[in-house]
């Protein structure tokens, strides 16, 4: 036995015997009917070697009224082998870990992986879960540098990756680091997928401007050295529409080099309103949309004032490089601010009477049961394009208010820790709603919202030529257009082909499962439905009532092909 193996062992032996005494206590298989088995191989994904020394572990899966709890832990053996004997009747989650691969469940998809079901049913003939063959895939690397034109290189350089969903959908950020003192960086960790780089900086000559509070300053010539670098995408583009994706298999080293373009800096002028008496002004906030995520710039500043007349403060912004913005800034005496979209060729002085408020959004929650509301309960409002989010707790008189609220179509998600709430009622005034969509403009707004406990979990079976399919992708969408993106649900069949969709909103939908749906071309997303349309026949009608329980579909769902 290796020392790895030895040190594996004797960090998982206090949770192995901990495991063992859970079973025995609350596990145990029927009397008279003898434990499962669960075993199988774990290999490399990308060469198909055997992997020891892997960490394995088994949970209970979660349901509405009972968390994960662990049932197992091993190591693999020298040929990648692992066993758990004696396992109790019932679901668990089965998951490999090994030092430079990325950790994953049992056949795991971006949104869904493959219980593994013990039992007497002949359902669980769909697979042998003694013999299964867990594929782990190596952690893939980006790496390279950042230079500038003259070939030197860019420190401190900010460096994101936005990785895109497997069906081509939605593109969110997935890491980030900065580059060295001689402009080189390296993102690891990364699962086989999609990916855009996006680099950020600014150049360490450029010529700093900051005079002193209250300080006069004269006109001067401008400096070369005004200069900045625009949001650059690999390869060498300005506009996210021109951006390349890279893509990074298992265990792949990817090296990718971006080039930073100085350019003449722009200056923008413009007059802050004092915030109120002591409290001086705040500093506007410059940010550009980047793949539906805010990128915050940070522009040199210089300022003069303020005003002895009427308190304002003039503002000289620059550091920037020609482009589109969102500038906003703090409203005077608590109010909420405002926002305006400037795009950047010239130097610019901004009249910010012309901004578009930023909205106040105040309201009150109350129970559809009548009752008092859980403690420490959250709410968000999360927009229905691109990443923008705004949240707030709820008080104890299930009151809330969230300021400077952007303009556009939200959702209102309500969060209370173990229990999953959702909406059942929602008004608005000074917002426009259309089922749970609210769509806030630039006047204050209050929302009044009735919520209840999500306790509904529907349970059925894939069906494959009347056989259980396992592994299957799925797919619950909602009639209502209006419904929001939290009622959108993915989800992945068990080894048995069955499945559970617990904390569903009461509402009609179709249930759609369809072979190796993880990696088709489709913009899955709740705000284009007709990508869709050739399933929404073969697929399953699912009627969720308010306040119910557990539903067991009485028909299966037949997986459809591409």
């Amino acid at each position: 036995m290796s020392q790895n193996r030895i040190a594996h062992v004797f960090a998982l032996l206090f949770v192995s015997l901990e495991a063992a005494a859970l079973l025995a206590q609350t596990a145990k298989p029927a009397p008279g009917a003898p434990g499962h088995t669960i075993a199988g191989v774990v290999l490399n994904a990308k060469t198909g070697q055997p992997i020891d020394d892997a960490e394995v572990t088994l949970t209970r899966t979660q349901t509405l009224n009972q968390d994960r709890t662990l049932a197992g832990a091993t190591v693999s053996d020298g040929e990648g082998r692992f066993v758990f004997s004696n396992v109790p009747t019932g679901k668990f989650a089965l998951h490999a870990s090994h030092r430079g691969y990325i950790g994953s469940d049992y056949d795991q998809h971006e949104n869904g992986s493959t219980a593994i079901v013990t039992g007497e049913s002949p359902e669980t003939a769909a697979i042998d879960i003694a013999a299964l063959t867990f594929r782990l895939a190596p952690q893939g690397v980006v790496y390279g540098s950042v230079t500038e034109d003259s070939g030197d290189p860019v420190p401190g350089a900010q460096v994101s990756l936005y990785r895109q969903d497997a069906s081509g959908g939605r593109v969110y950020r997935a890491n980030m680091t900065n580059a060295d003192d001689q402009g080189n960086y390296e993102i690891a960790g990364l699962a086989p997928g999609s990916y855009y780089l996006v680099v950020s900086g600014t150049p360490w000559y450029a010529t700093q401007l900051q005079p002193l509070p209250g300080a006069k300053t004269a006109a001067q010539p401008r400096s070369p050295l005004d200069v900045a670098y625009a949001v650059t995408y690999f390869p060498d583009a300005t506009d996210s529409a021109f951006a390349a994706p890279i893509a990074i298999g298992a265990g792949d080293r990817v090296p990718v080099n971006l080039t930073l373009h100085p350019v003449p800096s722009l200056h923008v002028h413009l007059q802050l309103p004092r915030l109120g008496a002591d409290r001086g002004f705040s500093a506007p906030q410059l940010r550009q949309d980047v793949f539906g995520t805010a990128n915050f710039i940070q522009p040199r500043m210089s300022f003069t004032g303020p005003d002895e007349r009427d308190g304002a403060t003039n503002v000289e912004l620059s550091g920037i490089a020609p482009g589109q913005y969102e500038l906003a800034v703090v409203g005077p005496n608590a109010e909420s601010g405002r926002e305006t979209t400037v795009n950047l060729a010239s130097d610019r002085t901004l009249d910010l009477s012309a901004a578009i408020p930023l909205a106040d959004v105040t309201g009150r929650l109350v129970s559809a049961s009548g009752g008092k509301l859980p403690d420490s309960m959250f709410l968000m409002l999360s927009a229905q394009e691109g990443e923008n989010r705004v949240s707030a707790r709820l008080e104890s008189d299930g009151s809330f208010h969230m300021r400077s609220v952007h303009p556009g179509t939200y959702e209102l998600i309500v969060s209370a820790g173990e229990y999953p709430m959702t909406v059942t009622q929602l008004a608005a005034s000074g917002a426009a709603v259309t089922g749970r969509l609210i769509k806030i403009g630039g006047e204050p707004a209050t929302l009044s919202a009735t919520v209840a406990e999500s306790t509904a979990i529907v349970h059925g079976f894939a069906r494959r030529n009347g056989k259980p399919a396992p592994g299957v992708f799925l797919l619950l969408v909602p009639s209502s257009a209006s419904a929001g993106r939290e009622a959108w649900r993915t989800n992945q069949s068990d080894s048995d082909g069955s499945f559970d969709f617990p904390q569903l909103m009461p509402g009609q939908y179709t249930l759609l499962a369809i072979e190796d749906g993880w990696t088709l071309d489709l913009a899955l997303d709740w705000a284009h439905p007709e990508s869709l349309a050739k399933y929404m026949p073969g697929g399953l009608k699912v009627t969720v009532p308010a306040h119910a329980g557990d539903i067991n579909l009485k028909e299966a769902v037949e997986v459809q092909n591409r």
